[in-house]
């Protein structure tokens, strides 16, 4: 759902800017929740919003995982096969004992 609100006069120029923004339904009413809840206009909580986030720190990169493994003793023709692979095997030779 787009919204319209007048943005704080930049520094640069004597006039307001105002512009239209696409803001999902479900964000849209948190918003106005939370302006209703601290008895604030929308565009102040819009603006605080915005603000908070421009200036939260960019996620840390990647963190590198390490995994255990265990020993499973499959038999030396399976190894570097997938698990689907080894699933659709396994059927194949029950498919054929039966």
């Amino acid at each position: 759902m787009g919204y319209d609100f007048d943005r704080s006069p930049d520094p640069h120029h004597d006039a307001d800017v105002r512009t239209t923004i696409n803001i999902s339904d479900g964000i849209l009413s948190e918003l106005h929740e939370r302006a209703r809840q601290r008895r604030r206009p929308f565009r102040e909580i819009l603006e605080e919003t915005l603000q908070r986030g421009l200036s939260a720190s960019p996620p840390s990169s990647v963190k590198q995982v390490s995994i255990q493994t265990h020993h499973l003793g499959i038999k030396p023709a399976y190894q570097g096969v997938s698990m689907n692979q080894l699933y659709d095997q396994i059927e194949a030779e029950d498919a054929v004992k039966r």
